[in-house]
C-alpha cells in the first residue's frame, strides 16, 4: 500500500544519509560493504545449494528477518516454512515508506536489523542508490521473465497492475468506460477517485499518452485537469477498494488489479475487465540486504520464493515474475496494452511528486 508521496530526498540518494559523513569503509548506508557475504553460496546449485544454505541457516539460529509492504506476505511466510519448519521468518510489515525509512535508519545506525527486503520498485531504488541491497544471482533467475531481471540490486517477484475499476451497481453492463479520455466528461463529475500517493501512476499515465499517443504535453495536462475536476481522493489502495466497493465512488482510475479481483471473489459488485487500455505496470521486487544477519536464510527464501513460492504469488491473483506458474491465468486479457512503469517517474521525481500535488489541490476527499 501506498500512503502518500514518497519523499523526493529519499528517492534522489537519501538526503537524510548523505550529509552524515558515514566513512566509505564502514558498509553503512551510502557507501559500498567490504565483503559479500554471499560469495559462499554463489556457485552452488541444486540440491547441494538447498542442503547447504538450509544447514548454514539453522546453524546461524534459524531464522529469517523480513521487512516487507506486501499485504499478502503471510501467505507466503507459511508456504515457506511449511517448507523449512526449521526456519523462522520474523516478518516486518508497514506501507512502503515506512519499510524503507527503517531500513535507511538502521543502516545509518549501523544497526542493520533485517536479511530480506519486499516492497515496491522505486523505495527499492532508493536503498540500491544507498548500496544497501546486493544483486541476487541465482538458479531461479532463469525461470523469471526478462522484464524482473537486470533491475540493480532487487529482483522483481510479482507485478502490480494499475487498471481502471468500477462498481457495477453503479456502471451497468453496457456502459463500462472505454477510454481514459472519456474520463473528462462532466457526467462523472464527483464519480471517479485516484489515490494520493499514485504520482508515479500520473507520471506513467501521462508518458504514455504524449510519448505513445502522440499528444502534446499542454493536451494532456488540460484532460488531467479536466479529469480531477470530476475526482475524489482516496489514502491507500486498500481503503480505495473498500469505498470503490461501498460504492462511495463509481470508478477507480488507479486501483490494483488485484484489489479489484479479491473483492469481486468476495462477491462484491466490482469489475475492471474490459480494460480501459493501458493497463500499467509496476514491478514489486524482493531484494538481499548487503549487510545481513542470516544470509543462508536471505538465499534460502529468496531462491523459494521465486521459485515455488510464485505459485502462491499467482493464487493471491498477484501477477508472478515466473515466465511460467502451474494452473496460471494472466488476469490481464490477450491484446490488452500494458506499459512498464515511466522511467522520468525515477529520475524526475520531483517534477513528478510536485506536479500531480498541484493537480489534486483543492480535490475533495472521498468517504
Amino acid at each position: 500500500m501506498r500512503q502518500g508521496a514518497l519523499p523526493t530526498g529519499l528517492l534522489a540518494g537519501g538526503l537524510l544519509l548523505t550529509g552524515c559523513g558515514a566513512s566509505p569503509t564502514t558498509g553503512t548506508a551510502g557507501s559500498a560493504p567490504d565483503k559479500n557475504p554471499y560469495a559462499t553460496y554463489e556457485s552452488l546449485t541444486g540440491q547441494e545449494r538447498t542442503d547447504r544454505l538450509l544447514a548454514d541457516a539453522k546453524s546461524d539460529g534459524g531464522v529469517l528477518d523480513l521487512y516487507t509492504s506486501n499485504t499478502d506476505i503471510q501467505d507466503l511466510v507459511d508456504g515457506f516454512q511449511k517448507a523449512y519448519p526449521e526456519i523462522k521468518v520474523h516478518a516486518f510489515r508497514a506501507n512502503s515508506e515506512t519499510v524503507l525509512q527503517r531500513a535507511l535508519q538502521e543502516n545509518q545506525a549501523d544497526k542493520p536489523q533485517n536479511d530480506v527486503i519486499d516492497t515496491n520498485d522505486l523505495e527499492l531504488r532508493a536503498l540500491d542508490g544507498q548500496h544497501l541491497l546486493h544483486p541476487y544471482k541465482g538458479p531461479a533467475e532463469a525461470g523469471l521473465k526478462d522484464s524482473a531481471k537486470n533491475l540493480g540490486g532487487w529482483t522483481a517477484e510479482r507485478f502490480n497492475a494499475f487498471v481502471v475499476g468500477w462498481n457495477t451497481d453503479k456502471v451497468k453492463k453496457g456502459e463500462e468506460p472505454k477510454d481514459f479520455a472519456d474520463f473528462a466528461d462532466p457526467k462523472w463529475k464527483g464519480k471517479l477517485s485516484v489515490e494520493v500517493g499514485d504520482w508515479d501512476w500520473y507520471a506513467s499515465m501521462h508518458t504514455y499518452l504524449t510519448e505513445e499517443k502522440g499528444m502534446s504535453p499542454s493536451a494532456v495536462d488540460d484532460l488531467f485537469k479536466k479529469i480531477m475536476a470530476n475526482v475524489k481522493v482516496v489514502k491507500g489502495h486498500t481503503v480505495q477498494g473498500e469505498l470503490l466497493s461501498a460504492g462511495q465512488f463509481s470508478v477507480a482510475l488507479s486501483v490494483y488489479s488485484h484489489t479489484v479481483d479479491k473483492a469481486a471473489r468476495k462477491g462484491a459488485p466490482v469489475a475492471w475487465r474490459p480494460a480501459v487500455e493501458p493497463v500499467i505496470l509496476r514491478p514489486n521486487g524482493i531484494a538481499l540486504m548487503s549487510r545481513p544477519r542470516h544470509p543462508a536464510a536471505a538465499l534460502l527464501w529468496t531462491d523459494w520464493v521465486l521459485t515455488k513460492g510464485q505459485r502462491i504469488i499467482a493464487e493471491s491473483l498477484r501477477i508472478p515474475a515466473a515466465k511460467s506458474v502451474p494452473g496460471y491465468k494472466d488476469p490481464i486479457p490477450t491484446g490488452t496494452t500494458t506499459y512498464q512503469l515511466s522511467k522520468t517517474a525515477e529520475t524526475d521525481t520531483k517534477k513528478w511528486n510536485t506536479a500531480y500535488d498541484a493537480l489534486l489541490r483543492g480535490v475533495p476527499t472521498a468517504g
